[in-house]
């Protein structure tokens, strides 16, 4: 121990810094600066970090060239090296902290010191149970993820809330961001913005695949306007000014998700969720002051409506005290005393 707070080693996924696990591994690395812990983040070298950096691998997967020529055997071993080049080093460390939940198990098995895994992804189980046959500390990212599966610790995902502008003024447009695709349900957004009569921003990938190509020529293209407006991908930063702007967030999703960050940085932007109640939503966002939450697409049209009546301040004040990084870190250090029986 250093400092009576345990020495922890962060190993980052191996694909890239920008997707949902990648971020809150960064997220939870810089929220540990902050509150002065002793952490090590294992990322590939073209990660920016103020951690200390262990490189895991020469570059991020996809920015390696012909990496998607690679046979699968070649693929799965520099994918299984990058999780365990920790081991190396872990006599320096008291706890590692994993986020790559397809090989977590394998470092755990060969691991001195105790490993966590945070469930970024639905997980079986039959998964669960090999984690934890091998001892493997696990955290779900919403109750709604953890269902009946006796997780040893529940965490919301964290976002850097001072490090998002807020605006308290009424919003100019609706917004949506996420993927492309039937889960997020972009197709009920686009119906509830033209029913509303209101302005609609679309941020998000169309996709490579032919299915997701086909979705958007379906379901999306044909009623862009100058109303319903797609955006495209735009870089992190400008997605927090286009959230501080809208009037709310459209988040009508048709199935259960983990625990989606945008929800959580559009309410550090000041900016109310207007969704579905599947889940996790309703056990995020249960404040009416912030966010509205129905299946029914005339409540949901309404909603639209008269977002005059949420409370853009307690949007920002919701945030700082739910999914503020720190909020994160400080829970992930509970736990991770717990385990190490401080």
């Amino acid at each position: 121990m250093k400092n009576n707070t345990p020495r922890i080693a962060m190993v980052a996924p191996p694909f890239g810094d920008t997707g949902g696990p990648e971020i809150v591994a960064q997220n939870l690395t810089d929220a540990f600066l902050e509150l002065g812990v002793d952490v090590t983040l294992f990322a590939p070298a073209d990660w920016n970090t103020d951690a200390r950096h262990v490189v895991s691998l020469e570059k991020s997967i996809w920015n390696m060239k012909n990496i998607r020529q690679l046979g699968s055997k070649e693929f799965r071993k520099i994918k299984i090296s990058s999780q365990e080049k920790v081991l190396d080093s872990q006599k320096d460390f008291d706890i590692i902290h994993l986020h790559s939940q397809r090989y977590a198990a394998g470092v755990c098995e060969k691991a001195e010191i105790p490993c966590v895994i945070s469930f970024h992804n639905r997980i079986s189980k039959d998964a669960f149970d090999k984690m934890t046959d091998v001892n493997l500390y696990t955290v779900a990212l919403s109750q709604s993820q953890r269902g009946a599966l006796a997780t040893s610790a529940v965490i919301y995902n964290g976002v850097p809330t001072k490090k998002i502008q807020y605006s308290f003024e009424a919003g100019k447009y609706l917004i949506f961001v996420g993927r492309l695709t039937d889960q997020k349900g972009i197709d009920t957004a686009i119906e509830i913005a033209r029913e509303a009569k209101q302005k609609l921003l679309i941020f998000g990938r169309i996709g490579n695949t032919q299915d997701r190509k086909d979705f958007f020529a379906e379901k999306i293209e044909p009623f862009l306007s100058e109303d319903i407006i797609y955006k495209g991908e735009v870089e992190h930063s400008q997605v927090y000014e286009y959230l501080k702007g809208a009037s709310a967030l459209l988040f009508p999703i048709r199935r259960p998700e983990v625990c989606p960050m945008v929800v959580a940085e559009a309410l550090a932007c000041g900016t109310p969720i207007i969704g579905t109640t599947i889940g996790p939503l309703p056990e995020l966002l249960n404040n009416q002051k912030v966010a509205f939450l129905s299946d029914n697409f005339a409540e949901l049209v309404n909603a639209v409506k008269n977002t005059h009546l949420f409370d853009r301040r307690a949007c920002r004040k919701y945030a700082e005290e739910n999914f503020d990084s720190t909020v994160m870190a400080k829970k992930y250090l509970k736990l991770y005393e717990q385990i190490l029986g401080k």
